[in-house]
């Protein structure tokens, strides 16, 4: 019985994904292949292609992004409501909102930058403190096949809230290359 089991879930982990459908390494081609009625934007930079699309992802309007390195799937994000004007308490709800799933399926760690301290022992003022830039406010995950990186911050008046997945290799890449720079 024990063997017959583990035969039945052998292909979900042969055939598990890393974001949306895709596993990482797959082409450009499959992602295609995967969504024929998606239209895709295409962009190029720095030895990139990013392929993207509009959707609504948890009842938010989001940029869906697939980004490639010599036509292999390295990472994959969502950018939530680039275009939407929300008040600082309706953000700081929607990544709660996301959040709340991704620690349903992830053990997410918090790894929140407070900026200025004078709302962080007050959590029924993080919207405010969200809306001062007082705090960014992130969790991530990390495995030996997925990295999965969940913000929100403001800047500048802007509000940014992305949820990233990428092969944990592609991520020793950018930081290597990061440190390069200097």
């Amino acid at each position: 019985m024990r063997k017959l089991i583990l035969l039945l879930l052998f292909p979900a982990f042969l055939f598990a994904q890393d974001f949306r459908k895709m596993s990482f390494g797959q082409s450009i081609e499959e992602l295609k292949e995967t969504y024929p009625a998606t239209e895709f934007v295409e962009e190029n930079e720095m030895e990139m292609v990013i392929l993207s699309h509009d959707d609504m992802i948890g009842g938010i309007e989001t940029s869906v992004a697939y980004l490639f390195v010599d036509n292999l799937l390295m990472s994959g994000f969502y950018y939530f409501d680039r275009t939407s004007f929300k008040s600082s308490d309706d953000r700081y709800k929607d990544y709660k909102n996301i959040s709340e799933f991704l620690n349903g399926k992830y053990e997410m760690e918090e790894t929140n930058t407070w900026h200025n301290d004078s709302y962080k022992d007050s959590p029924n003022s993080y919207d405010h403190a969200l809306g001062m830039g007082y705090v960014d406010f992130s969790e991530s995950y990390t495995t030996d096949k997925l990295v999965i990186k969940h913000s929100v911050s403001r800047s500048e008046g802007i509000y940014t809230h992305i949820l990233g997945y990428m092969s944990p290799s592609f991520r020793e890449s950018m930081v290597a290359e990061n440190e390069s720079d200097f």
